[in-house]
């Protein structure tokens, strides 16, 4: 365990035995899951419209879509404790597995697509007739035209956190000497800052662990590959991979390949982005941003808007009514960050399990606790090549990784980096009475010692057994959703969803009836920087 990391545990203990009514050990959480919609009987993506018994994609609050009509999205609220999310979500697919069976249809369990025939194969999604409902549909046509269809179908889980504001009177009196409220918000962005640099040094773990996409149907490669290997006829997977979708065969983006981003200091990392959002690009002014009076994207540029830019976490704000992201950022400073790297869990019917959560929340304080500095422009590109040899080459227990200080082996260097989680987690566990945190951590140190366990390992058996990744995805996807019919849908259940349904289009349509000017000058304006 670092110097740094030691005193700052031993500094959050003796803040918690001096201030007893106070819960600096708290957090607050909430997740978003993608998943496809498919065909239950051949596993292909589904061509049917969002489910009416779901709601409005456009305004409902927990169930929406992301770039494809067939790709949902499921969104939690934020809870104190893991397990309000994990109830949350296991409700949330409890109704949405009773809903798709009627269709014929079932989730597809992975980060990484079923079967897609092309491009046209993946309908884009539809937000209704009003200016932000268009703008939502440009968006997903400029993905389109810019990277194809096909990329944007890989799905992932996004984890949202945040500390109690008792943590940050601990931190702020531990690291400036007082609680000073008047110099909160600027601390809290600037600790939020370091956070984002510690896990981007250190976030290759959580792919090596966590990674679940080491293998992909063979029609995700229209025109074939020479970067990975065959399993059978129709599968691609990578000998000692563990993401893919984290590879540069996953998000592929030659436009941002060489976008520096600064994570130093909020004005800095917006700045960057800015700078994106106004910068043509020569190959997307190729595509024009119109054809026979129709929209092809949104603008010309590196960016069409701030989402467009792939990270592996990002630090949010809550917007406003038609702001912008980074405009929340800059008025208002960091409120939590969004940690963007998890693969879909295929092994857990939610996408996720409730120790992945616990592991997320000791990694996310250990990186807040540990020692930092700023990154350097050179440093970020070394670490994103390190993203990408983890990624590829994470299961290959002989090959020699960079982590800053010469070459080392995977194995070696996470148990270093986990022996420092051990200590967080133990030293949560003893504050809050809740084991999971110990627990979490020592599951995974078992995987560096039994690398079989690893979801990527399994998934290459699975798909070994199946004969090929798509059979052994769907065997998974109907497997999980009988378990979900088998339990019927409660009065109250029935009750709650077709509410938010109601709810949910009826703001929909108060939305498209406050229109007053048309899409092509609501878009000049949306677009005036801010």
């Amino acid at each position: 365990m670092t110097t740094s990391l030691s005193t700052a545990l031993t500094a959050l203990d003796a803040f918690c035995q001096q201030n007893k009514e106070a819960t600096p050990l708290t957090f607050h959480r909430g997740v978003e899951r993608e998943a496809l919609r498919v065909n239950k009987l051949n596993g292909r993506i589904s061509h049917q419209p969002h489910p009416q018994k779901l709601g409005s994609a456009l305004t409902h609050n927990a169930i929406t879509t992301d770039y494809s009509e067939s790709l949902m999205e499921f969104i939690t609220g934020v809870h104190p404790n893991v397990e309000g999310v994990m109830s949350e979500l296991t409700t949330i697919h409890h109704f949405v597995n009773h809903t798709l069976a009627e269709q014929g249809e079932c989730l597809w369990p992975a980060s990484m697509p079923c079967y897609l025939e092309n491009n046209e194969d993946v309908p884009i999604a539809d937000y209704g007739s009003s200016n932000v409902g268009k703008l939502k549909r440009v968006y997903r046509e400029g993905l389109s035209n810019r990277y194809g269809r096909i990329m944007q179908c890989i799905a992932g889980m996004h984890y949202n956190f945040s500390f109690d504001e008792d943590f940050w009177d601990f931190l702020q009196t531990y690291k400036t000497g007082s609680a000073n409220p008047e110099a909160r918000q600027v601390f809290k962005s600037d600790s939020y800052f370091a956070l984002i640099r510690n896990f981007r040094r250190n976030s290759w773990l959580l792919s090596y662990l966590f990674g679940a996409s080491p293998a992909v149907d063979k029609s995700f490669f229209q025109k074939g590959t020479d970067k990975l290997n065959m399993l059978g006829e129709n599968t691609y997977y990578g000998q000692h991979a563990t993401s893919l979708r984290m590879s540069d065969l996953g998000y592929q983006n030659n436009a941002q390949a060489d976008l520096f981003v600064c994570y130093n200091k909020v004005s800095t990392y917006i700045d960057t982005l800015k700078q994106a959002l106004k910068t043509p690009y020569p190959k997307y002014q190729q595509i024009g941003l119109k054809t026979d009076g129709v929209y092809n994207q949104l603008n010309t540029n590196i960016l069409q808007i701030e989402n467009e830019y792939y990270s592996d976490i990002r630090p949010k704000r809550v917007t406003q009514s038609g702001e912008h992201p980074s405009t929340a950022l800059q008025s208002r400073g960091v409120e939590y960050i969004e940690v963007r790297i998890m693969d879909i869990d295929p092994f857990s019917p939610i996408g996720m399990s409730k120790n992945t959560l616990y592991f997320i929340d000791v990694f996310l304080v250990f990186c807040m606790l540990d020692g930092d500095h700023e990154l350097r422009e050179e440093e970020c590109h070394a670490l994103r090549e390190l993203q990408q040899e983890i990624a590829t080459h994470g299961r290959d227990e002989n090959y020699l990784f960079d982590f800053g200080k010469g070459d080392v082996l995977i194995k070696d260097q996470g148990l270093h980096v986990l022996e420092k989680l051990q200590a967080v987690a133990r030293f949560l566990s003893q504050h809050t009475g809740n084991e999971n945190y110990v627990n979490a951590i020592e599951e995974k140190v078992q995987a560096f010692k039994t690398p079989a366990a690893l979801p990527s390992n399994k998934i290459v058996s699975l798909a070994e057994q199946a004969s090929s990744y798509k059979e052994a995805m769907l065997a998974l996807a109907k497997d999980q959703q009988q378990e979900w019919l088998n339990t019927p849908l409660s009065k109250e259940e029935e009750i709650l969803f077709a509410n938010q349904a109601k709810e949910s289009f009826e703001k929909q349509h108060a939305i498209e009836a406050a229109d007053t000017v048309d899409f092509d000058t609501y878009l000049t304006e949306y677009l005036i920087p801010q």
